[in-house]
């Protein structure tokens, strides 16, 4: 839903949270430093990025962990080891489920001293902006400018800035039995070149709004002493159960699965059983409206976890159903059908000491309606088919955790059914309901159905705070015959293969301080013989019939390229990251401009020696020329005339936006004053594209000829490689200049259109280039240290990345004319950006694990 007021303010609330966050300075010793925080109300579990939820019961976990549920080592405290709570949390890569409370989310009480008494409230406010760069995406868009809408390919690369704010309020233990909680969201999408899609916006929406009544000791207690409570819920809210491969929250998402329905919860985590069923219906996202349940799709099942069986499995037998009534109006084939899906399944997982093991398998059975071809005529029948499929996946890791990175090597293998035939009477592809998809692929571009994917990772923390993980996957089609849904491509006689590709992926995740987090990823896939199938014109392609019906003819070399995708993200979370907040956010910052001057720290003036890691954000500029030289070639008599009328007469585009993103570096200092070092960053980039155009008449040949050219210039994203040499103009303010290599992502297109009035024919000649481009990079900047810890600096950078080149022709199919066009276009120009750095003195990296 959009209200401009509602929108005005959570933007504006958001912000404030963000600016403060980055600019607050941590106490001296670091949070983890710190006496842990009281657990806060409506705590239910531990989010992938470790974020500490409420908790409504003051309860100590199985045994000690080391946070990331590594049991401690034989020499712990015997103490430690009390067993309080049946819980183990699975080790599977981004398998745990969200708690029940958003991992956001704090108790009042627990964060701030001067609340002590308000432990019936928990709140939260937090902000995530995330800069995505694909290029060769194979993820298809829907273009509503057409009806119905259809899908599309994205043959140019994309630079998309993503943002995401929410804010919670919930009350429990006052009006008790009830409990309430409401919950908004803010999603929004800037600097597309394709038409924004559903899953990228939903403006100030409510995505959580229930009531509930908990009943603390309805079943009594379990042998430890905990509490079996029920909990009865009516309203909208989002969940996720087992391993999230079927319900999920899809967190990596812009915007968030929820539901309208009810619950009913027998026990909680602690207990060594309990019982969560559901009825509910899933919600439809209205980007710019309020969100509507699907009235004719109902969601309902029930998942019996057991954990007393044996201290290394948790046992979750469950049950998922689907009841989708048929709407012959709707738009979408899919949804015009009716749907009954009935998938029983079980999930044993478990730690036992170094090992783990995620182990979880669906079956599914049902039936479900679908339009068949009669001769030559598609979609012309409607017929009932079986449903009959199966998914499993396996993952098992080992924790090297006598080692101080505390490594974690897994293998994992998924699979799940895909239809093996679209002319007999039974269904085979997988219902993969409301899945989290990030585990299967980074790209995106795998989901739980018509898949065999096996996948090695490696999980390490080489430094406090800092978490590195990187994998390889390789992706088959389970059925030849069925599509590759996520990608559209379809060949329905199952004579292209199964081999989809390969992809690697690397993410790192830094905590900045107690309210900020830090994430950079990448992931490259490369295309199998079946994607690669469908990139050449059709009448090159070896596989016939090419124009069986329902079949992808061909993406126009697309899918013969591999993909590249990264992005950088950054999280603020206004209530910290769970430990008690001392002072405002921002104070110690905002106390150097007080009258009094900021409080005297007991640490020592900056060394200088150093490494830091630091957010930037600033704007470019530049008006890159593009040279089009279109000439003839041939003996037809039109060809010099149509040339000419192609040239274009303005030849500068002009570039202007904002940039934003991180950067990392050392510093030495020598000879008392001076400073030498060196600095990498990256920027994502909005704003920075531009197109001309104009259209020509020409005469030639005794026929008139009709030209519409256009030339667009977009940088992507900038980065440099740089080295620093400064003057220390005081103990706390260093002058420096600083040069190097500069890298990016452009793209540079020349589409002409020429036709003969009053003909039909129409030819392109579309000289193109994207790709990236290295070149240099000088300048200058101040950086000032504010803290022995924390500095602020500004910089001006002048690049150069060199030319962008391409080249095309065209012959128009009557003879009339033919001619051919090369391009260039040069990137060049200027950068201004402001940063804010966390640095960290040499001696002591050794000190930070």
């Amino acid at each position: 839903m959009s209200t401009s007021k509602n929108s005005k303010k959570l933007r504006i609330a958001a912000f404030g949270a963000v600016v403060g966050a980055v600019l607050s300075v941590p106490e001296i010793a670091g949070a983890e430093d710190k006496a842990p925080s009281k657990e806060v109300a409506g705590k239910e579990g531990q989010s992938d990025d470790g974020a500490k939820a409420a908790a409504p019961e003051k309860k100590s976990v199985k045994t000690k962990t080391d946070g990331k549920g590594v049991a401690a080592g034989p020499g712990a405290p015997p103490a430690l080891l009390v067993k309080k709570s049946y819980y183990v949390p699975t080790r599977g890569y981004r398998l745990e489920p969200q708690p029940d409370i958003p991992p956001y989310v704090r108790n009042l009480a627990n964060t701030y001293k001067q609340f002590e008494g308000i432990d019936w409230l928990n709140v939260g406010l937090d902000s995530r902006v995330r800069f995505e760069y694909r290029k060769d995406d194979y993820r298809p868009w829907t273009s509503t400018a057409t009806n119905p809408p259809t899908s599309q390919r994205k043959y140019f690369p994309n630079s998309l800035w993503l943002s995401r704010t929410r804010a919670y309020l919930g009350v429990q233990n006052i009006l008790d039995p009830f409990r309430f909680v409401i919950e908004f969201q803010d999603s929004r999408a800037y600097n597309s070149i394709y038409e924004y899609q559903g899953q990228e916006i939903n403006q100030t929406e409510l995505i959580s709004g229930y009531g509930e009544l908990f009943f603390k000791d309805a079943f009594g207690k379990d042998d430890l002493g905990n509490d079996r409570p029920l909990t009865l819920r009516a309203g909208r809210f989002h969940l996720e159960l087992l391993d999230r491969r079927l319900i999920a929250e899809n967190e990596f998402r812009n915007t968030t699965n929820n539901f309208d329905g009810f619950r009913i919860k027998i026990g909680k985590k602690d207990n060594d059983w309990d019982i969560d069923s559901f009825l509910m219906r899933p919600v439809i996202r209205y980007p710019y409206q309020f969100d509507r349940p699907d009235w004719q799709n109902w969601i309902y099942g029930s998942v019996f976890s057991i954990r007393r069986w044996s201290e290394y499995a948790t046992i979750q037998p469950y049950f998922l159903g689907r009841k989708q009534y048929g709407d012959p109006l709707n738009v979408s084939n899919a949804l015009k059908f009716h749907r009954d899906t009935y998938a029983p399944g079980l999930r044993v997982y478990g730690v036992i000491k170094d090992f783990d093991y995620d182990f979880d398998i669906n079956k599914q059975f049902g039936e479900s309606g679908e339009f068949r071809q009669f001769r030559n005529v598609q979609n012309a029948v409607q017929t009932t088919v079986q449903h009959d499929a199966i998914a499993y996946a396996f993952e098992a890791g080992y924790t090297f955790s006598d080692h101080p990175w505390k490594p974690r090597i897994s293998a994992n293998y998924a699979y799940g059914t895909g239809n093996k035939s679209p002319f007999d009477s039974v269904n085979q592809t997988f219902d993969i309901f409301y899945g989290f998809n990030q585990p299967f692929s980074r790209n995106d571009y795998i989901a739980w159905n018509n898949v065999k994917a096996p996948k090695a990772r490696l999980e390490f923390s080489p430094f406090k705070d800092l978490r590195i993980d990187t994998a390889f996957s390789a992706y088959w089609l389970a059925s030849a015959a069925a599509a590759w849904d996520r990608a559209n491509l379809f060949a329905p006689l199952g004579n292209r293969g199964t081999f989809m590709g390969t992809e690697y992926d690397l993410r790192i995740r830094y905590k900045l301080n107690q309210f900020i987090n830090l994430t950079a990823s990448y992931a490259r896939f490369w295309p199998g013989s079946f994607t690669s199938s469908f990139a050449p014109p059709v009448a090159l392609q070896p596989f016939f019939p090419q124009s069986f019906p329902g079949q992808t003819t061909t993406t126009n070399g697309l899918t013969g390229r591999p993909t590249d995708f990264f992005y950088l993200e950054v999280s603020a979370n206004a209530f910290g990251d769970g430990n008690p907040i001392t002072k405002p956010p921002g104070s110690d910052f905002l106390a150097l401009f007080s009258p009094e001057g900021p409080a005297p720290r007991p640490a020592p003036p900056p060394s200088w020696s150093d490494v830091y890691v630091g957010l930037n954000g600033g704007g470019a500029w530049s008006s890159p020329r593009s040279i089009v030289q279109p000439w003839p070639f041939g003996a037809a008599a039109a060809s010099p005339a149509v040339a000419v009328s192609a040239t274009p007469i303005d030849q500068t585009n002009h570039l202007a936006g904002f940039i934003g993103g991180f950067q990392i570096g050392a510093n030495w200092k020598f000879a008392d004053s001076f400073l030498a070092g060196a600095e990498a960053d990256l920027h994502g980039v909005s704003g920075n594209t531009d197109t001309r155009w104009q259209a020509t008449l020409a005469q030639g040949g005794g026929n008139s000829f009709a030209t519409y050219a256009q030339r667009t210039a977009t940088l992507n994203y900038l980065g440099t490689i740089r080295g620093r040499l400064g003057y220390l103009v005081t103990p706390t303010l260093a002058l420096y200049g600083t040069g190097g290599m500069a890298y990016g992502g452009v793209t540079s297109n020349a589409a002409i259109f020429t036709r003969r009035i009053g003909g039909t024919n129409q030819t392109l000649v579309n000289p193109v280039y994207q790709d990236s481009l290295i070149g240099w990079t000088a300048g200058g900047g101040a950086e000032w240290m504010f803290t022995p810890d924390w500095s602020v600096k500004i910089d001006y950078l002048r690049y150069d990345l060199g030319a962008a080149q391409g080249f095309n022709f065209a012959a128009q199919t009557n003879g009339f004319y033919a001619y051919g066009a090369s391009s260039s276009t040069r990137f060049n120009g200027n950068l201004i950006h402001a940063g804010v750095n966390r640095h960290f003195d040499l001696i002591s990296i050794a000190e930070m694990k």
